[in-house]
């Protein structure tokens, strides 16, 4: 892996659509690590062997960033190919000119044999206070275990899991359930889930509150207009239509949480439409379903769908445009949209994440291609995963 280390000049002005806003320039990228195949650091002889022998040997696919009070970086890659992969959660170390995926916490929490440990992890986030919370979807190559759809908080400065909850069948239904992303709200002790249910056709996407305090989780507008794929919708990343064989159906993805923790945001990849709830009444798990749909607000038509959210303490929403190669901006105070970052080579910005210096973080990693059979892991045009690094742009929705 080489490191790239380049500034992006300021892109031609792009217009959004009806209601978009003009971007007068575009911020800094660099590339702070990129790989062809991911290479894990692993102790065990035994797992380095069953992963050198596997038909899904160097295949695995990266797909969330998360950083530390410390700056440290840890990577999600879920054992979607199949349960011989290392680890579904890693933190990055230098090794030379190169990162590698260190198994986090443990090569032991990431056995798959272990009936406790994580299976494969997707979304995760981390919070002010430097707890982990992990989303663990369960599926490994699409098949889950009773008990391993759950969520571990593990305090990173510790170094011990200080909670968990396994979802019950009602919440993460083990046959429709992908679990996708999570917003954490400090102030309350409230996590916030998509479910993109993709395992069942029709889909089973919906949202799941989680209330920390009691240890209790509730699902919300289950297979719902507003937590599905949106009909007929279909995408094109550059000339390439996802997927190759047919449309992709995703439900509820991103997800973020407003500065003043008051504003749930969501979409469903497949759609272009940004949803939001008030987090007041999905903290009340007495509020109705009847209830909660009317309070459904559409928010904006997006010119991209998107993956990944977030959103910094000032209320702006950063989202991915996975059609558009880069990253879009909804302001806070003036409820403006904007194209925010682009580069040409942003291919399926997937997952966004804060520093502690006020840089915002991408992964890119072509899961298109990926999830066609396509990806080239030798030598590809351009390298298949990255790490994109945006200095200056704030400070965390999590930060005090």
């Amino acid at each position: 892996m080489r490191q790239l280390k380049s500034t992006i000049a300021a892109l031609a002005v792009t217009a959004l659509g009806a209601g978009g806003a003009f971007a007068e320039g575009a911020p800094d990228l660099e590339v702070i690590a990129e790989w062809n195949k991911l290479p894990y650091k692993v102790v065990s002889e035994d797992v380095q062997s069953a992963w050198e022998k596997s038909d899904i040997f160097g295949k695995a696919l990266i797909q969330g960033a998360k950083l530390d009070s410390d700056g440290n970086i840890y990577v999600s890659t879920a054992r979607w190919a199949g349960p011989e992969m290392p680890a579904t959660l890693s933190r990055l170390v230098k090794e030379g000119d190169q990162w590698v995926l260190e198994p986090y916490p443990s090569e032991e929490m990431n056995a798959v044999g272990n009936p406790s440990g994580l299976k494969a992890v997707l979304g995760f986030e981390i919070d002010r206070n430097d707890v982990m919370w992990i989303l663990d979807q369960g599926h490994m190559a699409g098949k889950m275990a009773e008990g391993d759809a759950k969520l571990v908080l593990w305090d990173i400065k510790a170094g011990e899991e200080v909670g968990r909850y396994v979802f019950s069948a009602d919440e993460a239904d083990p046959k429709c359930s992908f679990l996708n992303d999570i917003a954490v709200d400090n102030d309350t002790g409230f996590a916030y889930i998509t479910d993109s249910g993709i395992f069942c056709n029709p889909l089973h996407g919906g949202l799941i509150a989680y209330d920390s305090n009691s240890n209790t989780a509730r699902r919300l507008l289950d297979q719902h207009k507003f937590t599905n794929d949106e009909p007929h919708f279909f995408f094109n990343i550059d000339d390439r239509q996802v997927l190759k064989n047919g449309g992709m159906k995703t439900g509820a993805d991103g997800i973020a949480l407003s500065g003043d923790k008051g504003t749930l945001y969501w979409t469903n990849l497949t759609g272009n439409t940004l949803y939001s709830l008030d987090t007041d009444l999905l903290r009340d798990f007495d509020t109705s379903e009847t209830v909660l749909e009317n309070a459904v607000r559409v928010e904006t038509s997006l010119p991209s769908n998107t993956d990944g959210m977030t959103a910094d303490r000032d209320g702006n929403v950063y989202m991915t445009a996975l059609s558009l190669d880069g990253l879009m901006k909804l302001d806070g105070k003036t409820g403006q949209l904007s194209r925010f970052a682009h580069h040409p080579e942003m291919n399926w910005p997937d997952t966004l994440a804060w520093g502690p210096d006020g840089a915002l973080y991408v992964v890119s990693n072509h899961l298109h291609v990926w999830v066609d059979g396509d990806m080239n892991f030798e030598d590809p045009q351009i390298p298949n995963f990255r790490i994109w690094r945006i200095p200056g742009v704030g400070q965390s929705y999590t930060a005090e």
